[in-house]
């Protein structure tokens, strides 16, 4: 499978051939981090960029209280810390919920290795620009969704950010997380999303098994959590372009 990296940027349909020499030698320096590890702490010092080719993490802040935040969930064709350069100190820590596979670059290489690759540097500002666009829908979903339409969203997300990174639906449909990883990304007590669980696995929307969990009905959850992928925008930035 290629690597879902190099098929987000070749979906843009922006990049030439020497574009893609520059992104291979991004993800050239390979790293394999098991499930549990920061692979950014919050509060260091970043050395380094991720690039995720398999596997998930979280982003998440953590209070004075022991409690925490997850604000997104990291998935194979993600970056990690792509703004090391510009910022010294993290202000969030990223932890594998899985083994993964990640591409690793020195952040202080970064700028010079994009300014003799413009299109690729705003490829790179794409990417930022999407991330963006997620965090808003889960500012959206934390302050104005019901419970069961912000799991629900959150959900059909990650299955279409999976498909937009090549996933096939069987493999998109698996995700590896559990109540206590949706607890805290979505805001809500443990009995709160136990109890939101059992009604979707009572309407046949998803499947829980150890470690994962399995969609079903795909558009009875889309249609539950009135679900717009446009923020995700699946276009190429060439057709966006054209379309001005």
């Amino acid at each position: 499978m290629q690597s879902p990296f190099v098929y987000r940027l070749k979906s843009l349909e922006l990049l030439k051939a020497e574009d893609f020499e520059f992104a291979e030698n991004l993800i050239a320096n390979l790293d394999v981090v098991d499930p549990g590890m920061r692979i950014i702490e919050e509060g260091r010092l970043q050395k380094k960029i991720f690039f995720v080719l398999d596997g998930w993490a979280v982003k998440y802040k953590t209070l004075k209280d022991g409690n925490r935040q997850i604000v997104n969930f990291i998935l194979p064709g993600d970056i990690i810390g792509l703004f090391a350069p510009l910022f010294q100190h993290a202000e969030h820590t990223v932890e594998s919920i899985v083994s993964m596979k990640l591409g690793v670059f020195p952040a202080d290489k970064l700028i010079e290795t994009v300014q003799d690759a413009p299109r690729l540097a705003l490829a790179l500002a794409w990417k930022a620009g999407q991330d963006e666009r997620i965090l808003e829908e889960q500012i959206v979903s934390l302050g104005r969704r019901s419970s069961a339409k912000r799991m629900a969203h959150l959900f059909i997300e990650l299955y279409r950010r999976l498909r937009l990174s090549g996933y096939t639906r069987e493999q998109a449909v698996i995700l590896p997380v559990n109540q206590l990883l949706l607890s805290d990304a979505l805001g809500l007590s443990h009995i709160h999303t136990h109890r939101i669980f059992r009604e979707l696995e009572k309407h046949e929307l998803i499947e829980r098994l150890p470690g994962r969990i399995i969609l079903h009905n795909l558009s009875i959850l889309a249609s539950l959590a009135d679900f717009d992928e446009s923020y995700l925008e699946p276009i190429s930035l060439s057709k966006a372009s054209r379309a001005l």
